[in-house]
């Protein structure tokens, strides 16, 4: 045949036939859960004598180039014959009653797996060679060279063969380096040491096959994932046919070969992989068989489902004369647009107000791809668009016939619609399916791709959006589509693209308003880089009057941005009450309580949102209101809920620099929160631990509190100092004691850690910007910021409070977190962060009267003792200095958060409030630590004893 159809599961259901039924003295429809399927639809692989009509067609006899179809237990090679082969995605799956159900998807990789004979795919227990697929055969060396050489696969999935009389066996290790692990594959001649893989049919992997997979580099050398170097396993007891072919493989535009490969007796297996795709197909050729000889191909592909979803798009308001325009984003929920589906679009009086034109553009989504650039893109490979944008109509869904043009252009005629639908588009028949509807038929859900003439059918129309002062709301209705960029299939019909249907209620309101802003002061002073700063900083509210000074209900009104940069500015000259002394001392800006906040990027008089944000404070937050937002960092929206509020935006906080957040804010999950900290090598040298207070949460492992982020090459773990027998190691020198050890532990037990709380950071692995600066960057998707807690009369944040002896003297420490930085008189003998460990500010000599602690760090408070140590150095190790039992109290009450019952052999924890347990023996080493909530109880073996639980002293008989 010419085209064969490859099923493959959609992850949707088939619901099957829906009848009218009557349960309980109701009746409505219902379908049957014992008919309902998985969706299927199909793959087609064709050449050019498949295509009928513009479409390819499975069964098509053709010139009966695909001959022939295997399958070794695995994987499913077809065999061909010399041509050029197309693989292309599915457009519809076909349901129960023959019905059509729109798909879409994108190919974004794609493997080929060739052989000359389909017996190659190998199992456990089989006798293998492992290939590069160039002639190469990997040897007990690990190296890859023109002998072959028989591995063992056996049945555990131990790899091994014999060299030099000894038998040698293939090995997974991992490596502690630089602290972190890696992985690396060796051999040994130990069976005990040898590791089990696993195999696909063809590649060789260690676990589960997204990693460790068998490879080669440049030099031949066996290594691990190497990208497009996977290595194959071939059977060696199969005998190689005398096939030989090319097989070449093109490249995403479908015009240039990507690569192409020799395959014969001596290569007679191997696999061609191409990344970065964005494709309808995959196109490959088959050349050099004689006679009745097959290619045989495996095809494999990385598919990603169309998606024409977005987060928010931008409305514009322009006049008739097209000379000012004003613009607002609102964001996309539920398939409306704005708040509960309404947008109350607000313009000045002077703005004119009549014959207004709306226009719906900015569509923003992070899974834009490159060519998306300036509206918060990723650079991941949707290509959404308006139906009726000026790219719309000039492709007139034939995207076929412009493929130059669907690949490469303007992303800014895509995302601008200056019409809306008058109706919605009928995309299903769920209609039919409403309460109340009667009826004995039988029927089938069914869904209907968008089609400008199917639209015009249902009776719909495109119209321009011309408004007037006083109008009522009208419902317009948006269609938002994605396709793939790169679309080679030789076929015409059908598009490559899915839909998605948004909708609005817009009414235009003309009125003026004044903004009246309320100052709030955060913190009364701030340590920034190289200063103390006595000024007040503070945050922003802001309210409405209309022009006859009467105060506007929350929830209504607008003010445009540039009459907030005006009023601020006025406010600071007229040293309004608790207006700051510049604008760079406002923390945040509250909005949240009016309808919408407008700016213009046509008319400079009315200001932009950029405009405003660049004079507030580094650290800034805009809380926007219900609805609103805007594509900048920092730029929030109250909730639907109006209890807290969301971010579509990242938001990126500035190290040394001050911060407030007067409200908790949820990250989306496609949005992240980054802070780049700075640490200067040359004044505290600082090195390898740093003291850190986040406002957010970050993904931690539980069981080693360590954090890994590849984007910017570094990784830290998260300590806190031990609650109890926290010091040891004294070391006096007269008077004095030069150093102690206070131990820590890594924060482990839960996934997330904790906003708001210091902890000690080790650094271990870090990016080295220049001479004097060392940059890590933490960046976390989806996190929570909390609301900070400091007050203007307590600005620091108190988090452990660590006790144990040095020298016998009691000695406690409180730890103290700053968002604005602190000064503190070193006659207060505070422990501060310098040279990798905690000094004593009783150390600064006759020039320096104060310790500076800048924005994001923390110090620990001498509450009692230690008064004449020095330096406390950073331990790991437990305490194993047994003097710290000597405070222990010997029953614990509901103030410690606890209580507890001891018998033979265990020790049973009850928790009275939500609290972390510790539980050490008489050296100091940890035996257990968990997290309780209030009312959980823990019951743990132990031997007998007498152990410490938090500080308390417990027998265990």
């Amino acid at each position: 045949m010419s085209c064969l159809a490859l099923p493959f599961q959609t992850q949707r259901v088939d619901l099957g036939p829906i009848t009218q039924k009557t349960v309980n003295s109701y009746t409505s429809y219902k379908y049957d859960y014992n008919n309902v399927k998985d969706l299927a639809a199909d793959f087609l692989l064709y050449d050019n004598s498949g295509i009928v009509g513009g479409t390819a067609k499975p069964g098509t006899t053709g010139g009966g180039y695909i001959a022939k179809l295997s399958f070794d237990g695995t994987n499913t090679y077809i065999g061909l014959k010399n041509n050029t082969y197309w693989l292309e995605t599915p457009t519809d799956a076909v349901a129960q009653g023959e019905v059509n159900i729109p798909v879409g998807y994108r190919i974004v990789g794609a493997r080929l797996v060739y052989a000359n004979n389909v017996a190659q795919n190998i199992k456990k227990g089989d006798k293998i060679y492992i290939t590069d697929g160039k002639g190469n055969y990997m040897n007990a060396s690990l190296k890859f060279t023109p002998t072959k050489v028989e591995w063992n696969f056996a049945d555990d999935g131990k790899l091994s063969t014999t060299s030099d009389n000894s038998t040698v066996y293939l090995r997974h290790k991992r490596n502690w380096s630089l602290f972190s692990y890696t992985y690396s594959l060796e051999t040994t001649t130990d069976s005990d040491q040898a590791s089990a893989f696993n195999t696909d049919g063809t590649s060789l992997f260690y676990g589960s096959g997204t990693d460790h997979i068998i490879s080669f580099d440049s030099d031949g050398n066996a290594v691990y994932d190497v990208t497009q170097s996977n290595a194959i396993a071939v059977n060696s007891a199969v005998t190689s046919s005398d096939n030989s072919f090319t097989v070449r493989m093109f490249d995403k535009t479908g015009n240039n070969v990507a690569q192409e490969v020799a395959v014969n007796r001596e290569n007679p297996t191997g696999d061609i992989v191409l990344e970065k795709l964005n494709n309808d197909a995959i196109k490959f050729q088959i050349e050099g068989l004689t006679g009745d000889q097959l290619a045989y191909v495996c095809l494999q592909v990385q598919l990603e489902a169309l998606n024409p979803y977005i987060d928010k798009m931008d409305i514009s308001c322009t006049q008739p004369s097209g000379e000012k325009k004003l613009k607002n984003q609102y964001l996309a929920d539920d398939f409306t647009i704005g708040t509960n589906g309404k947008v109350d679009f607000a313009v000045p009086t002077n703005f004119d107000t009549t014959g207004l034109r709306f226009a719906f553009e900015g569509l923003h989504h992070k899974n834009a791809d490159e060519t998306y650039t300036n509206i918060g893109s990723e650079g991941k490979h949707s290509r959404y668009h308006f139906v009726k944008s000026d790219y719309y109509d000039l492709i007139n869904e034939n995207l076929q016939a412009h493929r130059s043009e669907a690949a490469d252009y303007d992303y800014t005629k895509k995302i601008e619609v200056k019409v809306a639908g008058t109706q919605a588009f009928k995309c299903n028949n769920s209609d039919i399916f409403k309460a109340g509807t009667t009826g004995d038929s039988t029927y089938y859900y069914v869904e209907n791709r968008y089609s400008n003439a199917a639209y015009n059918t249902q009776g719909g129309t495109w119209n321009e959006m011309v408004v007037n002062n006083g109008d009522d709301y009208v419902k317009r209705y948006l269609v938002v589509c994605d396709e793939t960029r790169y679309n080679i299939a030789p076929t015409t019909t059908p598009r490559h693209a899915f839909y998605a249907y948004y909708s609005t209620d817009l009414k235009l309101t003309t009125v003026d308003y004044v903004p009246e802003l309320t100052y709030t002061k955060v913190y009364k002073d701030a340590v920034v880089p190289n200063t103390y700063d006595a000024n007040y900083y503070v945050g922003v509210k802001v309210s409405l009057k209309d022009t006859n000074n009467k105060p506007i209900t929350a929830g209504q009104g607008y003010v445009y941005a540039k009459q907030i940069i005006d009023k601020i500015d006025v406010d600071i000259t007229n040293k309004k009450e608790n207006a700051p002394v510049d604008t760079k001392h406002i923390l945040y800006f509250d909005a949240s309580n009016i309808n919408s906040l407008l700016f213009s990027d046509m008319d400079s008089t009315w200001g932009t949102l950029t405009d405003l944000k660049a004079k507030l404070g580094d650290n800034a937050l805009l809380y926007m209101p219900e609805g609103v937002t805007a594509n900048l960092k920092n730029v929030v929206t109250k909730s639907l809920s109006g209890d807290d509020f969301v971010s579509e935006n990242d938001i990126e906080l500035v190290d040394q620099q001050p911060f407030f957040a007067p409200y908790s804010i949820r990250l989306n999950a496609a949005n992240e929160v980054v802070y780049k900290r700075k640490v200067t090598l040359n004044h505290n040298e600082t090195k390898k631990w740093v003291s850190l207070m986040l406002p957010f949460t970050v993904a931690v492992d539980t069981k080693t509190g360590s954090y890994v982020q590849t984007k910017d090459n570094c990784a830290f773990t998260f300590y806190t100092m031990n609650t109890d027998n926290t010091f040891s190691n004294a070391q006096e020198t007269g008077e004095y004691i030069y150093e102690a050890d206070a131990h820590f532990s890594p924060f482990t037990g839960v996934p997330v850690t904790k906003p708001n709380q210091s902890y000690i950071v080790s650094i271990d692995q870090m990016e080295e910007t220049n001479s004097d600066k060392v940059l890590f960057v933490v960046r976390q998707s989806g996190s929570t910021i909390e609301a900070t807690p400091a007050t203007l009369t307590q600005p620091l944040i108190q988090g452990e409070t660590a006790t144990g002896k040095i020298k016998g003297e009691a000695t406690t420490l409180v730890n103290y977190g700053s968002y604005c930085g602190v000064k503190v008189p070193k006659t207060d003998g505070i422990f501060y962060f310098n040279k990798d460990k905690f000094i004593s500010s009783l150390l600064l000599d006759e020039r320096f009267q104060d310790v500076y602690v800048l924005p994001f760090r923390s110090y620990y408070a001498c509450e009692n003792g230690a008064n004449n140590v020095r330096y406390l150095n950073i331990s790991l190790e437990p305490n194993t200095e047994t003097s710290w039992i000597d405070n222990a109290t010997e029953t614990a009450t509901a103030s410690a958060g606890f209580m507890f019952s001891a018998e033979t052999g265990k020790l049973t924890i009850t928790a009275t409030k939500d609290l972390r347990t510790n539980i050490r023996n008489i050296n100091g080493q940890t035996i257990d630590t968990t997290s309780l909530k209030a009312g959980e109880t823990r019951t743990v073996a132990l031997p007998s004893g007498i152990y410490m639980v938090n500080g308390t002293k417990v027998v265990v008989r």
